[in-house]
Order: C-alpha cells, then structure tokens, then sequence
C-alpha cells in the first residue's frame, strides 16, 4: 500500500561526502507519492512535491522561511511554504506520472544550508581517537619524550571534552594511526565500527625539534639557551566512508628549560608547569575548540542495533543528549561506484518517523509515531535527528 511521501534521495554530487551536507550546496533528486482522493490530482501532486522537498531539505539541514517561487517556471502555481533558514537554489520538476489511485513526482533541488542553522540544538557527536604518532622519532631523544604522542592524544581529549559543546572524544585507542599510512582509510573506517562511533580524530606529531638560540657576541662564554618546536597536525574524518571533514595544524615555539642531555617525564608536573609545557597546553585549548566548530554543522546520525515488536534499539542515548518524545527520521543508507570510479551516496527514507520512548546511558528505544507498523527495518538501519 502506497503511503504519503514515500521517497528516495539521491545525492546527485559527484564525490560529495555525505556527512558534509548541512554545509555545502547539493543536488538531491526526490520523489514523492500520494493518493489521489476523489479523483483531485491537483492536489495529490501538490502533497507528493511538497513531502518529497520538505523531506530532502530536512535531510540536507536546510531551514527555509520564506514562500519559494519554482525559478524554471514548471511548478509557478504551485507555490508552497517550508518553515524549518536555509536556501533553495534552483527547483526543477523532473517527471510526474499518475496511475490508478497515485501520483508520482519527481522533483529535483539545489539546496544549500544557511550558516545559522549550524546553530540548531543538536545531539552531540561522538568521536573516537587515538595515539598521535611522531613523524621523526629521532627528534623525541632529547627530553626523553618517546611517549609524547600518547600523552598528547591524551592532554587533548581531555581538554576537548571540558570545553566542547558539539561533540565529544567518547574513546581514545592505545595504538597508533599513522594519516599518512597506506591503509588510512580502511583503519579510519574499521577504527569508527569497532569503537560504534561516527567520527574519527587523529593527529600526527610533525615536528618535536630542539633549537639554539643565536650566541650573544658580548656573552660568548655562556651558552645559548635552548627551544623547542611542537607542531601537531590534527584530521577529523566522517568514520562511515573515512572522508577527511577538517584538517588543522598548530606550532608552538617555546623556550626549553632543561638541560640538552635531561629526561623529562612527558607526564611530569614539572614538564607541563615550563614555559613549553604551559604553551602546548594553551595551543591544544586553541585547537580544540577548531576543531568542536567543524563538528557543529555535521548531522547526528545512530544505528539501528536491534529490531524487536515493533520497537528499535539504537546506539545514542541520554549521554548524547537523547529525550524522550525526540522524534526521528529512519533511513537506509548505500554507497557505491559508477563504471568511471565516482562514488555515489544514496539516501532511502522510510515513510513512517519514530519516537524516542525509553533513554538509557547510551542507547534509546524507539517507537512508530503512527499505527502503521514499521516493516523492512533491520539492524544497520540508520535513524537522524530532523
């Protein structure tokens, strides 16, 4: 039985990430379905184009305000209103056709995202981390800061977690992921599934070098004093297809206060008390918030782990700032290749939203916002947040 809004977006975008839609203009292609009542087709094919749009300008993070005039001239009478800030590019009417009680249209749209939208309440994110590695280890001798990755990769977690409002490190891996490496995005991907979490941080130690400064010609009998360079290369990757969202480089130039050939213990007091200790600090409060924004436009999505008499179980809960009463929207998501390479994203809508019920520590369970019962849900489904 056909159902009102029965949809299927196609992110037209060669290449476009998914998880970047709320911030980059986009082709989705939508169609829409009604039942034609009492034989009035006008108006069955003005709910079907206007489910289909509202649907694919809730999925793309688009809020609009404002009546939208068609601007190609197929759809001029049919002038609807959306109310959720956001823009309509350009609005095509592709196809409709009609059958023995339904229409079908498919409609296409630019849409792109307005920036204040990037300030909707939110659930927060959840990322997953790991050591940050030292490209030249050599450099780490001096000062005995072998382990300087570890504790780095740590310092920003927490300092992340105390400041941020959009996201949060729920968890940092005790080994290395190297962004360089020539399996980078099979470990980002498998790093994200293991860990059930959406994004992935890591970073890289691009420099940790030990410098002199420049001999006073009228204090040659002393020695120079000596500083040391931090450089810390920071890639945040959307964890379902390792697309890098946001890459971030600080540098820190301090003075080092021990002596060339003293062991400093990267977790000493009197490490993080220096000068150096002190600016590596303030620089990783810098970064973190750098990186806190980039989250902010990207969508919130769960997955669907278990189906059961007409409930879901899925894997955000109350820390993640779940309700009960949330309402969400279920969907199917697919990616694959054409025949010269160019990876698609598809988006399937189901036509039925979902109600939080119940909120747990870190999962929730969902109901039908209807009496429709919810068929062709199965685990590894995806719900978002509208």
């Amino acid at each position: 039985m056909l159902k009102l809004g029965q949809i299927l977006i196609s992110l037209i975008a060669l290449g476009l990430p998914l998880l970047s839609m709320p911030v980059n203009a986009a082709w989705f292609e939508a169609t829409g379905q009604a039942v034609i009542v009492d034989g009035n087709k006008a108006l069955a094919k003005k709910q079907a184009t206007q489910e289909a749009i509202k649907q694919a300008l809730m999925f793309a993070g688009a809020s609009i305000t404002s009546i939208q005039a068609v601007s190609n001239g197929l759809l001029q009478n049919d002038r609807f209103e959306i109310r959720s800030g956001g823009e309509v590019n350009d609005l095509e009417l592709v196809n409709e056709s009609y059958h023995d009680n339904y229409v079908t249209v498919v409609i296409r749209a630019d849409i792109f995202a307005q920036e204040s939208q990037c300030k909707a309440a939110q659930y927060k994110k959840r990322v997953v981390s790991a050591w940050f590695p030292i490209r030249d280890r050599q450099q780490a001798i001096a000062g005995g800061l072998g382990e300087f990755g570890q504790i780095i990769s740590e310092h920003f977690e927490q300092q992340f977690n105390d400041t941020s409002r959009f996201a949060r490190i729920k968890q940092r891996q005790p080994y290395y992921i190297y962004p360089n490496g020539p399996n980078v995005e099979e470990d980002i991907i498998s790093l994200a599934r293991k860990s059930d979490n959406q994004y992935v941080l890591i970073g890289e130690i691009s420099e940790l070098s030990i410098e002199r400064s420049s001999r006073n010609s009228f204090l040659f009998w002393q020695d120079a004093p000596l500083s040391r360079n931090f450089h810390l290369e920071l890639f945040l990757f959307d964890g379902n297809n390792a697309t890098l969202l946001k890459q971030t480089r600080m540098a820190v130039n301090s003075p080092w206060e021990f002596e060339l050939h003293q062991q400093v213990s990267p977790t000493s007091q009197q490490l993080w008390q220096s000068q150096f200790g002190q600016a590596v600090t303030s620089a990783l409060v810098e970064q973190s918030a750098v990186i806190d924004e980039a989250l902010n436009c990207l969508p919130t999505y769960a997955r669907v782990l278990q189906v059961s008499s007409e409930q879901l179980t899925v894997n955000i809960g109350q820390q993640d700032g779940v309700q009960v009463g949330d309402t969400l929207t279920l969907f199917k998501h697919a990616q694959f290749y054409d025949s010269v390479g160019n990876l698609h994203q598809q988006l399937k809508l189901h036509p039925n939203n979902v109600k939080v019920t119940h909120v747990y520590s870190d999962t929730a369970v969902l109901g039908s916002t209807t009496s429709v019962p919810l068929v062709n849900i199965q685990a590894n489904d995806f719900v978002a947040r509208q």
